[in-house]
């Protein structure tokens, strides 16, 4: 049996920023983590 995971990378929720202009993610200098429930997966 051969199981295959997707997984994804986000950003570290302890490290979120909105930009107060644009009302979207600060992505730069952020660190991306594989998503918790992705790691479950694994």
């Amino acid at each position: 049996m051969n199981i295959i995971v997707c997984i994804k990378q986000v950003p570290d929720t302890t490290n979120v920023r909105i930009d107060p202009e644009t009302n979207t993610l600060v992505r730069s200098g952020v660190q991306s983590i594989i998503n918790p429930f992705d790691m479950y997966a694994i």
